[in-house]
């Protein structure tokens, strides 16, 4: 692992990795833990034990994702970046933050090629034991996307897909003429699935936020499908990866757990954003 991108949490200085933990100048130390990733989130910046995502629900992620229901999504990523960064030979540096258990930096890496490095991080442990252990030539950090550790333009692409962020640290973050997407869900996406657990279900609404300080607002790309979930495993992953799980009834989440097939309008928006130089 190249240490190069990671700066330390508590005083921005740049870290090296001596053996395996990472080092600042000022002597704070970090352990890279055995499948690869570092956790850079200091304890007295936790809001709980153990912040995010836990396994269950990363496990049932992965199960759903690994079956290319969401692939066009990550299709719409890649072809927004290479259309702004055509020249396949250009090294770029890649930022997923919030990556969780890192199906998405995989998907990209199929689409962008060995010219680009490929960090993520996200605020749960168990993702970043799961996105390291699978993917070992990509670098993960435990870290807060309020505080990366990461130093200021270093990254050529910033890609945040649903995960809660800080717009200062997205800025502080890209490179001048740095490449921002970000992937939220727009109004008819799982809108089946909501039937099934809201007695009278709305689309989503997504509020129309002033333009981003030090950012130009570029295209808004449209990824809308339909797709089709085929035996009672996939419902269930997929009802145990979406907020709507915590939200649904025992009787809900039982009946919704008992489907064989289920229709799906699949929904989403990418926002694609470029930092002014």
């Amino acid at each position: 692992m190249n240490p190069g991108f990671w700066r330390c949490p508590l005083c921005h200085a740049p870290l090296s990795l001596v053996r395996r933990s990472f080092a600042c100048s000022n002597r704070h130390s970090f352990d890279q833990a055995k499948e690869g990733y570092v956790n850079l989130l200091p304890v007295n910046r936790k809001h709980s034990a153990d912040p995010g995502d836990n396994k269950a629900m990363l496990e049932s992620r992965r199960h759903f994702l690994q079956q290319g229901f969401y692939a066009p999504l990550a299709q719409g990523l890649a072809q927004a970046i290479r259309g702004y960064f055509p020249d396949t030979t250009q090294p770029l540096t890649l930022l997923d933050a919030g990556c969780g258990e890192g199906y998405y930096l995989s998907q990209l890496a199929q689409h962008l090629g060995d010219t680009t490095q490929f960090l993520g991080t996200d605020i749960s442990r168990a993702a970043m034991r799961l996105a390291a252990k699978q993917y070992p030539t990509m670098q993960f950090a435990v870290a807060s996307s309020f505080d990366l550790p990461l130093a200021d333009a270093s990254v050529d692409v910033l890609v945040r897909v649903f995960a809660p962020a800080s717009e200062a640290e997205i800025v502080r973050v890209l490179k001048p003429g740095g490449l921002y997407l970000w992937a939220y869900p727009a109004a008819q996406h799982l809108f089946e699935l909501r039937r099934l657990i809201y007695d009278d279900p709305k689309p989503h609404t997504v509020e129309d936020l002033p333009p981003i300080v030090g950012m130009r607002e570029g295209t808004l790309i449209p990824v809308r499908y339909a797709v089709s979930l085929p035996d009672q495993a996939s419902v269930a992953a997929l009802l145990k990866m979406t907020p709507y799980y915590w939200s649904a009834s025992a009787e809900k989440q039982a009946h919704c757990q008992r489907l064989q097939t289920l229709e799906l309008t699949v929904d989403f928006a990418v926002s694609v954003m470029e930092k002014l130089s």
